[in-house]
């Protein structure tokens, strides 16, 4: 894994280790909670640039880099989107994979029936966000072979959120919430979809709705960080 120094809140400095390899995050102790809105839409903007639509196979048994402990997988759910992670049972830390990483930081959302329908106008199948699979839209409305939901990585009104992104660039104090306000940023079913950004669709049609998100994402953060 490769160290990686990002800024934490209230000026303060955190120190993560990542794994391109492994597509994964290491935070010692609470550090997933301390970083910096700017610092989370880098890690965003890190995963959207270095994440492979071939899913990585984990050891059998992961370890602590810190004691060589046995790390324990845990399962734990922000609103209604579960998540797991694999954590230091001395509790020096947890090793979370990019996705999951994205589902706890709640910029994942799950579509509605309705979303599903909509999205069928313009697409015929989807990849599985979760085991990786092919989803025929027309005849599923969840992956069939691990029953996930459909998912993507929701960024709408993106001149809005340029605006807040720009703001969380900024050297000095802002609002803690700006991530969580980003993800939510947007109306439901009747805009969801009514993206500007043709480069967004063009990336949708290969299946993959949460890297269409993150390559839109990265586009933005490009300009700004």
């Amino acid at each position: 894994m490769a160290d990686w120094t990002v800024d934490g809140r209230l000026g303060a400095k955190v120190a993560i280790d990542v794994c391109t390899g492994c597509q994964g995050f290491w935070f010692d102790q609470h550090e997933s909670l301390q970083l910096s809105p700017g610092s989370t839409l880098k890690l965003m903007k890190f995963i959207g640039e270095h994440s492979s639509k071939v899913r990585p196979t984990l050891s059998d048994v992961l370890r602590c880099p810190r004691c060589r402990g046995q790390l324990k997988l845990a399962h734990d759910l922000i609103r209604t989107m579960r998540f797991n992670y694999w954590g230091c049972e001395s509790g020096h830390g947890r090793f979370i994979g990019f996705f999951d990483f994205l589902k706890e930081k709640n910029f994942i959302h799950p579509l509605s029936p309705q979303e599903v329908k909509q999205l069928r106008l313009s697409l015929q199948s989807v990849n599985c966000s979760n085991c990786g699979a092919s989803v025929d839209l027309h005849t599923n409305s969840a992956c069939p072979y691990c029953h996930s939901p459909i998912t993507m990585l929701d960024m709408n009104h993106q001149q809005q959120m340029l605006t807040q992104l720009k703001e969380a660039a900024e050297p000095r104090p802002v609002d803690p919430a700006v991530p969580l306000k980003l993800a939510l940023a947007k109306e439901r079913v009747s805009s969801l979809f009514e993206n500007d950004d043709p480069e967004w669709w063009e990336d949708a049609r290969t299946g993959d709705l949460v890297q269409a998100g993150l390559n839109a994402v990265t586009r933005l953060l490009v300009r700004i960080l």
